[in-house]
């Protein structure tokens, strides 16, 4: 229980005279007035000339908490309660109400859900209470809840009414969708913290552990606040990092690295060196992002909206033992992932009839890589997070953006207009069992009884019905897109073909290659007259290109793999080089894991950037 003292100035005349009392704020929040249902702003002064009561709330702003009272109300922690008679007001005084808050809250308190409507009746957003959910809030505690734009312009306090939260806004200066809900109240550890929906960044980038790789950089000193925001209200504008797209058309390697941001130097200059190793030509696709991030401590990549930026991991781009040191190797692929299923997927690049690379989690501790083995998949993985970005900011609308605006914003307001939408649209996936089977490897959805007794031929003939390039595409319109945008271009760039395939569970705990019998496979899927024209509705408006013919006809035909044969044997059989054991097996098990970790995490990353915003009118 927060403790709540009455002061009466009757016996404090020196610590408070009754006149002037001016609000001081010491970091970023506010005051609440229980009675009057007003916040008041660093520099309110309260000219108090009648007899005055008021209950003081705190109220940290988004992603803070309450320190202290400073003078008034000093030796408590909690409201302040000030009863003002009419012989101290009467007298010439003045005593400062000041606050502390302190930045970087981490505690217990969690805005989880809710739903959000809008009345155009009454220019009024509604919160059922019901669908408000909270974690970590102290027993007894009273939460109060607020909304207000990004940049806090307008303020709107909710008044209760039929089981609902309201909040009517005051001017037609902001549209309803510019609103987010933030909530002030004490945990269960009895701190005073405010909440709004966070990002799920904060256990993977923090301001305080990355550096911009050019300290020239125009944007070195906002880089890593801007790419570590991590709820709606510390978002920075487009006026503070613009989209790359919105400075030029043709993004260099110099301009590419003056938005990249890394956890330790070493990063910055080997990403720099495979981008130099990259077609000029793929660096548009740069166009679409804000900022690249590099950290220890990013797993898997990702790219989220809320930034505009792109975050890579790491591990994809250590050369020797010392750097492999320097980051996180948390062994997020070796969960349970998919294992009382029947059917393994076997995703993956080959070059003639052998795997185009190893993944950085297949080399021991001691062993060196040569630039040349990271090239492929780095430049793999910017294809498809780069598609992604290009997704939701499309180069052609780079110039309908206004710097006022936030990436977040900016991303929300085009989503109808993005070529996910329209792949979705016109040519949607239809196999329920796949989506259902989706659902299970990819958010962790328990598998029905359906869903544990399919075989991979049952998973194969499924799939080849319906025109996706991956079975990644079934877990959101989102990957669908990525997966063949850079199908697309890994071909065209690099030469390489992927590999869909369905195989047996092995029987044995350690099975070598051959113990995974291929029941169903196709090399360049994307090249199927069905799949590619999907692959054609939306590759011009994620490169900004019309003329588009030469990447869909690099693709080679679509070929079957041999079935009933083992994974290893089935690609010997493919024209390429002559076939030998590669001294490191990709265990197709530990793959899929692999990929179904990234896949899960870029749905997470949208989902979170999408809460909390207005549903269907009432």
């Amino acid at each position: 229980m927060l403790l709540s003292i009455r002061i009466f100035v009757a016996l404090a005349l020196v610590s408070l005279g009754a006149c002037r009392m001016p609000v001081a704020i010491d970091g970023q929040g506010m005051v609440f007035g229980e009675r009057s249902g007003e916040l008041y702003s660093d520099g309110y002064v309260f000219d108090i000339t009648e007899d005055f009561q008021e209950v003081l709330w705190p109220i940290p702003a988004p992603g803070h908490s309450f320190s202290g009272w400073t003078r008034i109300c000093n030796k408590t922690y909690g409201p302040c309660e000030l009863t003002i008679p009419r012989e101290l007001w009467e007298q010439d005084a003045e005593v400062p109400l000041g606050s502390r808050f302190a930045p970087n809250y981490q505690g217990p308190l969690r805005l989880v859900d809710y739903d959000l409507f809008w009345s155009e009746s009454t220019r009024t957003l509604i919160i059922p209470m019901d669908s408000l959910v909270l974690e970590g809030l102290s027993e007894n505690a009273v939460p109060r809840l607020f909304m207000a734009p990004a940049d806090m312009g307008e303020v709107v306090t909710a008044r209760q009414e039929d089981g609902d939260y309201l909040f009517t806004l005051p001017s037609d200066r902001y549209d309803a969708v510019d609103y987010w809900l933030f909530v002030s109240a004490t945990d269960s550890q009895g701190v005073i913290a405010t909440v709004s929906f966070d990002f799920g960044l904060a256990d993977q980038v923090q301001a305080a552990n990355l550096r911009p790789h050019s300290r020239v950089s125009p944007w070195a000193e906002v880089l890593a606040t801007c790419v570590s925001a991590n709820n709606p209200f510390d978002v920075c504008t487009l006026e503070e990092l613009p989209f790359l797209g919105s400075i030029t058309d043709e993004p260099s390697i110099p301009d590419i690295m003056q938005r990249t941001v890394v956890s330790h130097a070493w990063m910055g200059m080997r990403f720099a060196q495979v981008l130099q190793q990259m077609p000029r030509e793929m660096l548009k696709l740069f166009r679409g992002v804000t900022a690249v991030v590099i950290s220890a401590d990013v797993r898997p990549a990702f790219y989220i909206t809320s930034s505009g930026a792109i975050y890579l991991d790491a591990q994809d781009l250590w050369l020797t033992p010392a750097e492999r040191a320097t980051i996180d190797w948390e062994a997020d692929y070796r969960s349970g992932f998919g294992s009382a299923l029947n059917v393994i997927s076997a995703e993956f690049y080959i070059q003639g009839n052998q795997p185009a690379w190893y993944y950085s989690y297949e080399y021991e501790e001691w062993e060196t890589r040569r630039l040349d083995e990271i090239v492929w998949p780095m430049a793999n993985l910017l294809a498809h997070e780069l598609a992604h970005a290009n997704d939701a900011m499309p180069p052609a609308l780079l110039p309908m953006l206004s710097p006022q605006e936030t990436p977040l914003d900016a991303t929300f307001r085009v989503s109808r207009q993005t070529p996910s939408n329209l792949l979705a649209a016109i040519y949607p996936l239809r196999s329920e069992l796949l989506l259902e089977l989706g659902e299970v490897l990819f958010l962790g959805r328990p598998a029905s009884s359906l869903m544990l007794s399919l075989t991979p031929q049952d998973v194969g003939l499924a799939f080849e019905a319906d025109d996706a390039s991956a079975l990644y595409s079934y877990s959101t319109q989102f990957e669908d897109t990525a997966m063949l945008v850079e199908e697309v271009l890994t071909r065209y760039y690099f030469g390489l073909d992927r590999i869909v395939s369905f195989l047996d569970v092995p029987a044995s705990l350690d099975p070598d290659c051959e113990e995974f019998t291929l029941r169903w496979g196709v090399r360049n899927r994307v090249a199927s007259p069905s799949v590619r024209a999907r692959a054609e509705l939306i590759l011009g408006d994620i490169l900004g290109e019309d003329d588009i013919a030469r990447y869909l006809n690099s693709v080679p035909a679509t070929r079957d793999l041999r079935r009933g044969i083992g994974l290893c044997e089935s690609l010997e059989q493919l024209p390429g080089l002559p076939w030998s054991l590669p001294g490191k097996f990709i265990a197709p098990l530990d793959l899929a894991r692999h990929r179904a970790v990234q896949v899960k995490t870029h749905r997470q990353m949208h989902e979170r950037t999408q809460r909390g915003r207005v549903r269907d009118p009432r």
